[in-house]
């Protein structure tokens, strides 16, 4: 594991580095705007944040208990009931509780946090934020993840599974009637961006445009791209809901009120911070934001000799079943970088490989942005997923000579485009050579905008010119994908068994395309130094290297559902309290299932019991499986015609 290492590193730090790595930490748990202010050259330093009720003390003293007791005092004479103490010493659960017992000085006064070397490092080592923290100390990240077999079959279940997949868009869809229902009248691009504000996540804005196309399908959502409404059956179920819910709040704020013998108003400030913390099942006494915040209201109202009947009041608030599967939500919007990694056989070298037929709407929406055609949107989607877990696009250098041999032949139907009426070449969108069939849709986007763009110039900036050479037009290409930074990669001996299993499969395929893919498959399966997403719509070549535990063959859309469940690698922080009030809208049962599944693999010992749960979450459909419009639709039909 990396604990000992992160430990040695992080107790071995001169003081200003430490400070580094303590604001990192800080950041890690949810704490906003940190910042330090000059301190008196102690061994500690003071750092401010966006909350002004309590103060953050940074030390590196041996002498804690003498430290913290000073900067108590300091708090209260600043009129701050709350420390957070940062110290790089290790303080053990005992002596912690011996000192806040016995010698602390401020007792009932000043509620004290001690955040000592181990919960850092157990912090740092979490995934979003492991990869950071061993650059920001000089370290390398290992190429093979440390991880248990129930970490890997949970952050498949998470990533592939069709429990996790419905519960994700059940709540994007709660989300946008929730927004809906408050913002009555709103335009259709300012609902997505209300939705995707409050879900984290990759892609959100295509997730969350896509949910509301279904939902004005089913007749759930009434209006004009300009001006949506809920539907009246729609908007009765969802206010129902949502009195039921606050029903449920006020018994539990009269409760607390009475418990507490506090105001209606402080207890319903004290139920919506114990609710950030039930809804996902954690402790009242963490050390997260949310559970500082519980802790600093309470010390700011003399609460805490009250403490154990509040928090057994707070334990049975009947608003918080109401969100009794808030965890398992937390969990799926949670995923990030690092569980891509577990999943793909727990490397952390991944590369995301195009055949041909994808690479080249890939670039054409690269090169041709600006003109949103279709499978542009989407090419940048599925860039940006990519940037976002900072995993390397590549093309093989044997479908980069498809692309240019693709480029020649279109080459060819210049004359014969240039020959047809005006009003018949759009049904060049069907032609089966990607060259023609995209101009035909950027060419449109462009003549609407005012401007033109004709087939010898478009074929032209990819190096596509008569009498030049397919290797010169390779490199034009390359160049191009390189500027994008999509690296070209080598070609290596094809094995002969997976070259006549492919030909066995493909009879009518030429023996050059064959030897593309068989070269492609025996990279796949021959490189265990690293794992790779390869998008293709070939379900022969899925077929061939599906069942490689660091490989994902799929088609360009499971892909990028695939990366759009899981966030950045740089980020690890809890979801907001919106996000899982979306609950209060969505059906039980769709989080039921995945919760369930979670359970068990909690509970589950048996190797080969969690081997099954992966099998299950990654089956794309087994021998039966085809392409279907919905595989097809990112790339090229991510927008609806207005």
């Amino acid at each position: 594991m990396y604990l000992p290492a992160l430990k040695n590193a992080i107790q071995n730090l001169e003081e200003k580095r430490f400070y580094d790595i303590a604001l990192m930490y800080l950041s890690t748990l949810g704490y906003k705007e940190l910042s330090m202010v000059d301190g008196t050259g102690d061994g500690g330093r003071d750092v401010i944040c966006s909350r002004d009720d309590l103060r953050i003390q940074l030390s590196v003293r041996k002498d804690w208990q003498r430290k913290i007791n000073e900067e108590a005092g300091n708090a209260k004479k600043s009129n701050n009931h709350h420390l957070i103490y940062v110290t790089n010493k290790i303080v053990s659960p005992d002596a912690e509780q011996e000192f806040l017992q016995s010698t602390y000085a401020y007792k009932g006064e000043v509620d004290a946090s001690i955040h000592d070397l181990k919960r850092i490092v157990t912090a740092l080592a979490r995934p979003g934020v492991i990869r950071s923290a061993y650059e920001r100390l000089g370290m390398a990240v290992p190429e093979k993840l440390e991880a248990s077999p129930k970490d890997i079959a949970l952050s498949t279940l998470l990533l592939f599974s069709k429990e996790a997949n419905e519960l994700r868009d059940a709540v994007i869809e709660a989300s946008a009637r929730a927004q809906l229902l408050k913002n009555k009248g709103v335009s259709e691009d300012s609902l997505v961006q209300l939705v995707a504000s409050s879900i984290p996540g990759t892609n959100i804005e295509r997730l969350a445009r896509t949910t509301i196309s279904r939902l004005r399908s089913a007749g759930k959502i009434n209006g004009h791209p300009s001006s949506l409404s809920l539907s009246a059956t729609e908007k009765k179920t969802m206010e129902g809901a949502e009195t039921e819910f606050l029903a449920a709040v006020q018994a539990d704020v009269d409760a607390l009120s009475k418990v507490a013998s506090i105001s209606n108003d402080d207890a319903r400030k004290l139920l919506d911070l114990a609710l950030e913390l039930l809804i996902r099942g954690k402790n009242l006494n963490g050390a997260g934001p949310a559970e500082e915040s519980l802790r600093s209201f309470m010390a700011l109202r003399n609460l805490n000799p009250k403490r154990e009947r509040i928090f057994e009041e707070l334990s049975r608030t009947k608003s918080a079943t109401f969100k009794q599967y808030g965890a398992t939500i937390d969990r799926v919007f949670s995923t990030n970088t690092f569980d891509i990694y577990r999943a793909l056989g727990r490397q952390t070298n991944i590369l995301m490989v195009l055949d041909a037929s994808v690479a080249m709407p890939v670039i054409f929406g690269l090169e041709f942005g600006a003109a949103k055609s279709r499978y542009g949107i989407a090419a940048l989607a599925l860039r940006d997923a990519c940037k976002a877990h900072s995993i390397k696009m590549v093309i093989p250098r044997s479908y980069l000579n498809e692309m240019a041999s693709h480029g020649r032949i279109a080459l060819d139907k210049v004359d014969v485009y240039k020959s047809l009426p005006e009003d018949a070449r759009t049904s060049l969108r069907a032609s089966g050579n990607a060259y023609l069939s995209h101009y035909t849709h950027i060419s449109e986007t462009v003549h609407s905008g005012g401007d033109e763009l004709k087939l010898e110039e478009f074929l032209s900036h990819f190096g596509i010119i008569n009498n030049r050479s397919l290797d010169r037009i390779e490199n034009k290409i390359r160049g191009i994908l390189e500027s994008h930074d999509i690296n070209v990669l080598p070609d290596e001996r094809y094995d002969q068994i997976i070259f006549d299993l492919i030909e066995e499969r493909k009879p009518h395929e030429s023996r050059t395309l064959i030897e593309h893919d068989a070269i492609v498959c025996t990279k796949l399966k021959n490189d265990d130094g690293r794992g790779f997403i390869f998008a293709t719509w070939d379900k022969i070549i899925i077929g061939i290297v599906e069942d490689i535990a660091r490989v994902l063959a799929d088609s360009p859309a499971r892909v990028i559902d695939f990366l759009s469940m899981a966030q950045g690698q740089d980020i690890e922080v809890e979801q907001n309290y919106e996000l899982l009030s979306s609950l209060i809208y969505t059906e039980e049962r769709v989080a039921q299932r995945l919760a369930e599944k979670i359970d068990r693999i909690n509970s589950v010992e048996k190797a080969y019991k969690l081997r099954a749960v992966i099998d299950e979450a990654r089956q794309r459909g087994g021998a039966n499986w085809s392409l279907k419009p919905e595989d097809i639709a990112p790339l090229l039909d991510t927008e609806t015609d207005e």
